[in-house]
């Protein structure tokens, strides 16, 4: 059985923990209906307990870096003037609404919730119940059946997401080919002369003398029969670093954050075991040794994260689209009794039976 990666951490962080907890908890009617999805009823009840229980893991970080207000504080506010917890807030409708929409298409990817994975979900949660206090299960508004729900909910979306996930990876597959990703691969020295701070904490800047003497180094390595036997070695003799770049026809130019301009063009320049003259980039001097004119593992590499980009883009197109077609429809008034007006901080237990408690 596999939850998502979060609640199985939240759980596990649960129930071996202790939860201490302060504030007064906020008057909800469990049963009323704080949100809808086509015919699909959604009671606040739940929609209060998968908000506190995400708040848990916000606490737990955040508290002891930004103090107690930190979720109606102004200091803490987005650009919309959105507090922490409204944006939380926001993040959980969303879970909760694409939940919902990835459960409608199940069987366009033949994913299902057996009996033996409800079993192992109500097993899970009556652990869950049993192991916290009381005082902890009112204060997270957790209920056997919202747990349950929760834990249906984790499952059913982390097995759509892969099957989603693995249809949009055998389309980008479909659609690009290594031939599109060829790479040639080139090792370089590059010696910085642009300003640097000194242990006073005062900028410094390079004399002429000093480039000028760095351009003399960079040359007499450059012209050094080792250089083309033996890069690595000489460029430890001179106390340089030596690393090594791949780049194809789609390499962004320098000004979008590829590589240097210049580089590439002598790169463009070479065959595979030759060294290049001093090279002058930004602020700094570079010597490459061109490895290889078709390095065929850096083109599987490049293929692979181009793949993985289109797989991502290609998902999201998908639950991008069940979103438009939502019927989402939030009672403002039941959300906005949901409120993080109490603290939970976990605190390890002294042996590996503590359980969560509230105080």
């Amino acid at each position: 059985m596999k939850f998502r990666k979060l609640t199985a951490v939240l759980l596990a962080g649960a129930m071996a923990s202790s939860l201490a907890l302060s504030g007064c908890g906020d008057r909800i009617d469990q049963d009323a209906v704080g949100a809808t999805i086509g015919d699909q009823e959604i009671s606040i009840g739940y929609m209060n307990f998968v908000a506190h229980y995400t708040q848990i893991n916000y606490d737990s970080i955040f508290v002891s870096y930004y103090g107690e207000d930190y979720w109606t504080s102004e200091s803490y506010t987005d650009d919309d003037g959105l507090t922490m917890e409204d944006t939380v807030k926001e993040y959980v409708l969303e879970e909760i609404e694409l939940e919902c929409l990835l459960e409608a298409h199940m069987e366009d990817y033949g994913v299902e919730i057996t009996d033996e994975d409800m079993e192992a979900i109500r097993a899970a949660a009556e652990e869950f119940m049993s192991e916290n206090s009381s005082a902890a299960i009112s204060a997270m508004g957790a209920a056997q059946e919202y747990v349950e729900t929760y834990l249906y909910y984790e499952t059913l979306a982390s097995r759509m997401e892969d099957a989603i996930y693995d249809d949009a990876e055998a389309q980008a597959t479909e659609q690009l080919s290594i031939e599109d990703y060829s790479r040639r691969t080139f090792s370089y020295i590059e010696i910085d002369y642009s300003d640097y701070t000194d242990d006073d904490g005062e900028t410094v800047s390079y004399t002429e003398d000093e480039i000028a003497a760095f351009q003399e180094s960079a040359a007499e390595f450059a012209a050094s029969a080792q250089a083309g036997e033996d890069f690595d070695t000489l460029a430890d003799t001179y106390g340089y670093t030596v690393s090594t770049y791949s780049y194809g026809e789609d390499e962004d130019s320098e000004e979008d954050g590829g590589f240097s301009d210049a580089v590439i063009a002598s790169a463009d320049t070479l065959t595979a075991g030759q060294i290049s003259g001093v090279i002058e980039g930004t602020d700094c001097y570079y010597v490459i040794r061109l490895d290889s004119e078709d390095d065929e593992e850096a083109a599987q590499s490049a293929l692979e994260t181009a793949i993985t980009e289109l797989a991502d883009e290609l998902y999201t197109e998908v639950t991008d689209g069940y979103q438009e077609e939502s019927d989402f429809e939030v009672d403002e008034d039941q959300w906005a009794k949901v409120k993080f007006s109490k603290l939970f901080t976990i605190d390890d237990g002294e042996d590996d039976d503590s359980s969560v408690s509230a105080e």
